[in-house]
């Protein structure tokens, strides 16, 4: 059949295969080009004849003619055109050939099914005609069945099968132990009357066998036929125990041929000799001593190829008699004595052949003294020609070694041979070290003598070669100079640890001969103390004496160097021995050295002198000595573990380290005319110290304090520490007579004791300390005030509570000292002593510095830190700790509930420009008693502290001067004097009067109340010519003008510390101005002219300072609420009540300003003070709104109202009414009634459901602005469309449980990448754009896990009435897929096309939708 092409197998010719035998389409593949073709291989094979033709082409064409090559390319272009026809034809076909295949595949498989059924019919008939005509049955067996259906059983088997196929049965393993057990009697029988050589005493008869065991040589096993003594031994096995682990690799040296023939060689001569035993062991004896020699030789040979090389050989060697080597061939040229010749010899003895290998020596050894390391024959286990080697010349190199130690004794040259290997060992230096020796050793291959010491080039060693060899004379000078040079090199390594470099020279101009460093030996190290410029240490060696050859004496020397000038360099031409000439440095650029001073130094005073361990033995108490344990292990464990280590050299140095500071400290007093004692040794012995006699005064303090501090000083004292590789001053000093008494038990005696550290840094420690000190003198004049006004500080802790009993204090209770160490101060303040401030003076800056913090918890901070810039710059102006403390006191309380108050960012909402975020509250600080509150950028509050308990606030957005004009950035606080009126103890009457002064507020020139501060007993005294004339009797407490005024950086208004825990900020320069929002208006002329009595704008930095004399004073001297509020006078504006001062006392302001709840309003918790104002910013907002009449497409109308506070504004359908809960003031009701002729068309119901999502949906914390513009833009939709978003505010504020989602409205815009966040979420144009958060609920998640929630956004066309949704996120994600598909479903089966669609597709959606 012919192949078919197939496209499905990549355009290749597939042959049909044959059908199976089950039906199926099957068999072997036929091979590839057996009647088919890949059509791939096709177009190959096309291709490369086409290419080949084309190449033949282009080598003949050259050749003919022109009209021959035409015809021929003519030819090939018609021939390839037919090949690439055909191929493109069959291509073609092999598209549709998929039905030819299949029919071909199907008649395969019928030719096969045929097939099969005639070689079925073939081979029956076969099967009946050929084997089934000669088929029989035999005839049956009655009998055999008889028995097997009646007995079961079969007999008539013939015997002959049993006796064949069944073996006979074995004895028993009794008989065959008693028949071993005779067979070893009978065999030990026979050795016992038998001759046995003495080598074969080691036998074993075991189990009717006998073994002979000889070690390193063989094993065989004997066993006797029978008892008769005429029967000859059998030989049952041979075991060649020789073995070679060097070469052999674990093989086996005998071939099992070789042992086959011993085997029979050996049982020939058991049968033949008389002596049997003997034979055996004879033969067997010599072939094994024979392997072993092979083996050494081997090896040998071996050792020679890889190891050895020349300096060994072999020189003779006969096959089963010795082995000869030779070693140690090299001649040695730096001898000059007699060359010898060394062998060892390893052979069989000829006198008797039964002993081990014997081993021969040239020259020979005297074995009294090798034979603890070699034998007089191979008896090892290991049979090894190296180690015989190798203990051979061990031998030799001792002998060799003990020859040259005789020598060196007889020139006074006293050496040691120890080791194995041997050495050699001349001694450098008295110590135990091995590196102070030379050690001579001997070449084991070569045998000559290798010197080797440390620290020396291989001139030296080559000179120590030709001196122990030739010429033992120039020994002892070799040894000089090796000594210096050795004792040197340790030197240097020795000072590696240590804070020094070392050089043999350093660049010093010429000396003359007289100077006492050129008179040192040449031998000399110069070690540089990085940490002392213009140091030295120089280490001067010198020669041993003659008595103590290992002595080398070393003497130090302390050098002082100066950097030396060109003419000093030109002085003396002729440099000195050891030193260098200037003018032999390439480096142009090195400074050289002119010394100053050379001190020789006494290493045995350094090293045991004050402050060293003492290492003498002790006398115990009993008068007997003994030696100090603990001093002993020391040492013995640093003579162990580092020789090396020079003892005297380190102490030099730490002695350098410890007093060359202490000598530059003394030159730098001596140049000030600081009187000391001098450098002494500490009263242990521990180490140095430099006592001053007396301290400088301070400058900047008064006589008085230098006088007071000079009288409780009693002694200073500067000692240098040690920390790990840095130097540390440690400054004592010593005080008595403490102004204050601490709580602190170590600062409680009648001394003490203030430790100052230094770090050794490039900064004189003098100059530290003198800034140290001047800080010290100013924090005592500070703490010298305090024993006046609180003369309990003195007193002991314990005896402080019967002297406050009997004297009275206005807040000595509110005051301890927790620590006064003479550099800082902290005091505790408040009623439990939880706030506590640390002062201490800052010499760069030169004011003192204030550090707030608390005692106790964690989270909690110190509320004076947002005032510590205030409070510092008012310390730093009248020095006055007791009036410092007696602000902290009396400002804590209010500044506590203040700092209650959250801070958060909030978002502005701006119709022109971007959303900008500020803080919901940021404390702006005056001075330390008068701040203003910010309330996110649009609301300003003041605090005054007036007094122990009481604070008043006024609206900081009036001005101080003209009530009439508002600074620039705030708004005016509608209803705020009603508002904190509710916290005065009068509340019904002062709320009253409030109502009533916010249509006539008194005039703030006639309640002016005498000139009082709330830290000042009398008031400053004014003079009217200072201020241009105009004089009056005192300021009002309104508006707090001042003489004392000051100006403060603005860069010190920064984020407060305690923002964390206190939700406050301070800095104005991040709050957005909101001018764009607010009405404009001019400000002030004091604003511009900066009068001294003008209350500071929000971005101006002014401070109230008290004078020093400050007392305080009792509330009641300075304000009267009856004075306050009860005058009234008719002004041109309302709300101007805010602008005159509330009194409150601090429990009152704690509860304004602590978070709550109101009963029966659902709201995030807050406090009264935030509720009030966000809902004032809140109806701020909704006037806004107003305004913008395009945003609200004109259908809101506003409707007007006589009522105060009070905004209405209508619909179509409803009227609405806003304003604050005139119990409480703290948050905003709606009230919606019908417009006459619409009562029918709003239920009840809808009005309150609406009212409430307004009073705790919408006018609630966190008081978002654009929350209120949102549902304020919902009122202005049609009536039937704002049913249904009533309808979806109802399942947000009643969730439907059998709903699977929640529905929770989003009045901003949630973070995404449509618009910015915060925005308002409800737009309408032609469509109404909203966005809805829906949460599952059903199935409920699970414990742990947060809910899933999906955030969509909602389009309502109200001209189709249709409902669909808009994704938050670009791209889609697949949920929001659904969530539209669902809607458009919803919206292509609505049949209620009148009924608005919002409702019923959202509780749909609400139902239908889930999440895969």
């Amino acid at each position: 059949m012919a192949p078919v092409v197939t496209p499905q197998s990549s355009m290749a010719l597939t042959p049909v295969q044959a059908a199976g035998p089950g039906g199926q389409v099957g068999g072997p593949p036929q091979q590839q080009g057996a009647g088919s073709i890949s059509l791939s291989i096709l177009l190959d094979f096309l291709i490369q004849k086409t290419y080949h033709e084309l190449t033949v082409l282009a080598e003949l064409l050259p050749r003919k003619m022109d009209m021959e090559r035409k015809e021929e390319i003519v030819r090939f272009a018609h021939s390839t055109r037919q090949s690439f026809i055909r191929l493109l034809a069959l291509v073609k076909w092999a598209g549709s050939a998929a039905k030819v295949d299949k029919c071909a595949d199907i008649s395969a498989f019928l030719d096969h099914q045929s097939l099969l059924f005639v070689d079925t019919a073939d081979m029956l008939s076969r099967m009946s005609r050929e084997n089934l005509v000669n088929a029989r049955l035999p005839n049956f067996c009655l009998p055999h069945a008889v028995d097997v259906l009646t007995l079961g059983q079969y007999r008539r088997l013939p015997t002959c099968i049993k006796e064949r196929i069944i073996p006979p049965d074995p004895i028993t393993p009794q008989e065959k132990a008693s028949v071993l057990s005779r067979l070893d009697q009978i065999i030990q029988h026979r050795l016992v009357t038998s001759q046995l050589p003495s080598q074969l005493s080691n036998l074993t008869i075991k189990e009717g066998r006998v073994k002979f065991h000889i070690p390193q040589e063989f094993e065989a096993t004997l066993t006797l036929m029978e008892d008769n003594p005429a029967i000859p031994w059998r030989l049952l096995n041979i075991k060649i125990l020789v073995q070679d682990p060097d070469t052999g690799e674990g093989k086996a040296l005998v071939h099992p041929m070789q042992v086959t023939y011993i085997h029979q060689l050996v049982q020939s001569r058991l049968f033949d000799d008389d002596k049997p035993l003997w034979d055996m062991y004879t033969c067997l004896h010599t072939f094994c001593q024979s392997l072993q020699l092979e083996v050494l030789h081997s090896q040998a040979q071996r050792l020679v190829r890889e190891r050895w090389g020349e300096h060994v050989m072999v020189e003779k060697y006969i096959p089963g008699q010795s082995l000869t080597l030779a070693y140690w061939r090299a001649q040695n040229l730096n001898s000059t004595k007699k060359q010898e010749h060394y062998r060892v010899v390893v052979c069989i003895d000829n006198k008797d052949a039964a002993k081990p290998l014997q081993i021969v020596h040239n020259p020979s050894l005297d074995m009294e003294t090798a034979g603890r390391i070699c034998s007089s024959s191979i008896k090892c286990e290991r049979l090894s020609i190296e180690r015989l080697l190798v203990e051979t010349i061990l031998v030799r190199s001792r002998n060799r070694l003990t020859t040259l130690q005789n020598e060196l004794d007889k020139i006074n040259i006293h050496v040691t041979v120890n080791g194995t290997p041997p050495l050699l060992y001349i001694p450098l230096m008295a110590s135990d070290d091995d590196d102070d020796n030379i050690r001579v050793s001997v070449d084991l291959q070569t045998g000559m003598l290798e010197p080797s010491v440390a620290h020396c080039d291989d001139a030296t060693l080559d000179d120590i070669d030709i001196a122990l060899s030739s010429d033992l004379s120039k020994l002892p000078n070799l040894l000089t100079k090796i000594r210096l040079t050795h004792c040197v090199e340790k030197f240097k390594a020795s000072i590696q640890a240590m804070p020094v470099s070392c050089s043999d020279t350093i660049p010093l101009i010429p000396l003359k001969p007289e100077h006492p460093l050129a008179r040192l030996s040449p031998t000399r190290l110069f070690v540089y103390l990085k940490k002392h410029v213009s140091y030295y240490v120089v280490v001067e060696f010198t020669p041993p004496k003659e008595g103590d050859s290992t002595k080398v004496t070393v003497k130090y020397y302390l050098l002082r160097v100066r950097p030396a000038h060109n003419l000093e360099m030109s002085q003396l031409p002729q440099p000195l021995e050891g030193l260098i000439h200037p003018m032999h440095y390439q480096d142009t650029s090195r400074v050289f050295l002119a010394p100053l001073s050379l001190v020789q130094i006494d290493s045995s005073a350094v090293a045991y002198g004050p402050g060293t361990p003492v290492e003498d033995a002790t006398i115990s108490p009993g008068g007997k000595r003994r030696s100090y344990d603990g001093d002993y292990h020391r040492k013995k464990q640093r003579r162990c573990d580092d020789l090396r280590y020079e003892k005297d050299l380190a102490h030099i140095v730490a002695l350098c380290d410890g007093r060359i500071p202490l000598i530059k400290l003394t030159e730098e007093l001596r140049s000030r005319n600081i009187p000391h004692q001098g450098i002494q040794t500490d009263a242990n012995g521990t180490g140095l110290v430099l006592k001053l006699c007396s301290v400088p005064h301070c400058q900047t303090v008064s006589k008085d304090t230098n006088s007071a501090l000079r009288t409780a000083l009693l002694s200073c004292s500067f000692r240098l520490m040690r920390r790990k590789s840095q130097g540390l001053w440690q400054v004592e000093l010593v005080f008595c007579k403490c102004p204050v008494v601490s709580s602190v038990p170590k600062e409680q005696g009648p001394l003490q004791h203030v430790y100052l550290s230094y770090e050794m840094t490039s900064t004189s420690v003098l100059e530290q300390f003198l800034q140290d000190w001047g800080s010290i003198a100013h924090l005592y004049e500070l703490v010298l005030g305090l024993p006046g006004p609180l003369p309990y500080l003195t007193l002991p802790p314990s005896s402080r509570t019967s002297w406050l009993q009997e004297h009275s204090l206005q807040y000595s209770l509110l005051v301890d000292i927790v620590s006064y160490n003479y550099q800082r101060i902290t005091v505790a303040y408040n009623k439990d002593k939880t706030h506590v401030v640390t002062i201490k003076w800052d010499h760069k800056s030169r004011e003192f510095r204030l550090m707030f913090g608390v005692v106790g918890p964690k989270a909690a901070t110190n509320c004076h830190s947002l005032l510590r810039h205030c409070l510092q710059q008012e310390l730093n102006m009248h020095k006055s700790l007791p009036v410092f403390l007696r602000v902290l006191c009396f400002t804590q309380s209010p500044l506590q509930a203040i700092c209650k108050l959250p801070i958060m960012s909030i978002v502005k909402s701006s119709y022109t420009g971007p959303l900008s975020p500020a803080f919901t509250f940021v404390l702006l600080p005056q001075s330390s008693s008068h701040f203003r509150l910010v309330y996110g950028s649009f609301f300003c509050l003041e605090f005054h502290c007036r007094g122990k308990n009481a604070v008043t606030i006024r609206d900081g957005s009036y001005s101080h001067f003209n009530i009439r004009q508002h600074i620039d950035g705030y708004l005016p606080i509608q209803g705020l004097k009603a508002f904190l009126d509710l916290y005065v103890e009068e509340g019904a009457s002062n709320r009253r009067h409030a109502m009533a002064d916010e249509d006539a507020p008194p005039s703030p020139m006639d309640t002016i109340p005498p000139p009082t501060d709330p830290f000042m007993s009398a008031p400053p005294q004014y003079n009217p010519k200072s201020a241009g004339g105009f004089a009056h009797p005192g300021s009002n407490p309104t508006t707090p003008s001042s003489p004392h005024t000051s100006v403060l950086p603005s860069q010190q208004y920064s984020m407060s510390p305690g923002a964390s825990a206190y939700p406050l900020a301070s800095p104005p320069t991040i709050i957005p101005s909101p001018s764009g929002i607010l009405r404009g208006g001019a400000p002030s002329p004091a604003l511009a002219t900066g009068s001294p009595h003008h209350a500071p704008s929000p971005s101006s930095s002014f401070i109230h300072t008290p004078p020093p004399n400050i007392q305080l004073s009792s509330p009641a001297q300075f304000i009267s609420p009856t004075r306050i509020l009860r005058q009234s006078r008719p002004l041109s504006f309302r709300s101007a009540a805010a602008s005159l001062p509330t009194l409150l006392y601090h429990d009152a302001l704690h509860k304004l300003c602590t978070p709550s709840m109101i009963q029966g309003l659902t709201t995030n918790i807050c406090s009264p003070l935030e509720r009030f104002l966000g809902a004032s910013l809140l109806k701020k907002q909704l006037q806004k709104s107003f305004l913008n009449r395009e945003a609200l497409l004109g259908q809101l109308q506003v409707s007007p109202t006589q009522e105060m506070g009070v905004i209405q504004f209508r619909s179509e359908t409803l009227h609405y009414r806003i304003a604050l809960q005139p119990t409480t003031m703290q948050y905003l009701q709606l009230q919606l009634k019908p417009v006459e002729d619409k009562e029918q068309f709003w239920m009840a119901e809808e009005l309150r459901l609406l009212e409430k999502y307004f009073e705790t949906k919408v006018a609630c914390p966190p008081f978002k602005l654009n929350t209120i513009t949102a549902f304020i833009r919902l009122q202005s939709v049609s009536a039937a469309i704002l049913k249904d978003f009533i309808k979806l505010l109802r399942l947000e504020l009643y969730p439907d449980q059998t709903l699977k989602w929640q529905l929770e409205w989003c009045l901003t815009i949630h973070p995404c990448e449509m618009t910015t966040p915060g925005m308002t979420a409800f737009i309408i144009k032609k469509k109404i754009l909203f966005f809805i958060k829906l949460t599952c609920i059903n199935p409920p998640p699970p414990q742990g896990q947060e809910p899933i929630f999906q955030t969509i956004g909602i389009i309502y066309d109200r001209n189709t009435n249709t409902t669909s949704a808009v994704s938050l996120i670009k791209p889609s994600p697949p949920s929001f897929n659904t969530i539209s598909s669902l809607l458009a479903s919803w919206n292509e089966y609505n049949t209620n096309k009148t009924e608005c669609s919002l409702y019923p597709s959202i509780r749909s959606l609400m139902n239908s939708f889930q999440l895969k």
